[in-house]
């Protein structure tokens, strides 16, 4: 059961789509929703009148964001505070108290169109936790959980996320691999997810998939229609702090097209 969801608002259409993303997880896992607004004060060079201006500002946005919240919570706990500093960094502190946090953007990415910008980049990169970047798009028609099948050290790590992912919400799992022919070992990667105790729960079965393209540009591309594509992030023990996404996860949130979970995962090699 996941414990606590934390999710940026900001009162946009963008930050909604992170509210209800957040609140549907919730109902399916039994998790309580905090709502966070972080009242940007530009480094310190903000004046305390204008400060306050904003914080007033912020705190009726929050009470009118919490009560849609609560609105479509059902029985979902919810809860909201205001905070001041530096948005993505204040987001990723408070995260380190949850077990995910969750933002949304107005942007649907493509490799040939837009792209989501820096704020995903910035959370996923410092967050301790598992990090939903949701976009604003329909959710109808999607289907699958997707996850990059990979030859990294720690890659067995979100693919077991991701497996506990399809076997909640009782959807096939996908496993997108990269490189086209030329990939080696599929084999012995399925046979060791198939060996997971989530994937035994699997009803919806496992699928691979492979591609010609880069990692991350196959994954956004999947994420068009995936319920949620799911990507690790390695990071050293006792890290602290900014960790680097990689080109992966830089390409996948720049261009993602769907729900995207990136997920912190212990390594014991540099990165």
């Amino acid at each position: 059961m996941e414990g606590r969801i934390l999710v940026g608002i900001d009162g946009s259409i963008a930050s909604r789509a992170a509210v209800t993303w957040a609140l549907e997880r919730a109902k399916g896992t039994g998790a309580e929703v905090a709502l966070l607004f972080v009242v940007d004060d530009e480094w310190g060079t903000i004046s305390d009148r204008d400060l306050a201006e904003l914080r007033a500002t912020a705190e009726q946005t929050t009470a009118r964001e919490l009560e849609y919240a609560r609105e479509h919570a059902g029985s979902v706990p919810v809860g909201a505070t205001v905070e001041v500093g530096a948005p993505m960094l204040v987001l990723a502190a408070a995260a380190s108290g949850y077990d995910s946090v969750a933002i949304g953007t107005h942007k649907v990415g493509s490799f040939h169109g837009h792209a989501l910008g820096s704020r995903g980049l910035q959370l996923a990169a410092m967050s301790p936790v598992p990090t939903a970047i949701v976009p604003v798009s329909a959710s109808h028609g999607r289907s699958g959980v997707a996850v990059g099948l990979g030859d990294e050290p720690g890659w067995i790590d979100p693919v077991r996320f991701a497996a506990h992912e399809a076997v909640r919400l009782g959807e096939r799992l996908m496993l997108i691999r990269s490189g086209g022919p030329e990939a080696t070992d599929d084999e012995r990667a399925l046979g060791l997810v198939r060996e997971l105790p989530e994937t035994s729960e699997l009803e919806a079965g496992i699928v691979v998939r492979r591609s010609t393209s880069p990692a991350g540009e196959a994954l956004a591309s999947v994420s068009r229609r995936a319920v949620v594509t799911v990507s690790g992030r390695p990071t050293a023990p006792g890290a602290q702090g900014f960790r680097p996404l990689g080109r992966t996860n830089n390409d996948l949130l720049m261009n993602a097209a769907g729900p995207v979970l990136i997920v912190p995962f212990l390594v014991d090699v540099p990165v």
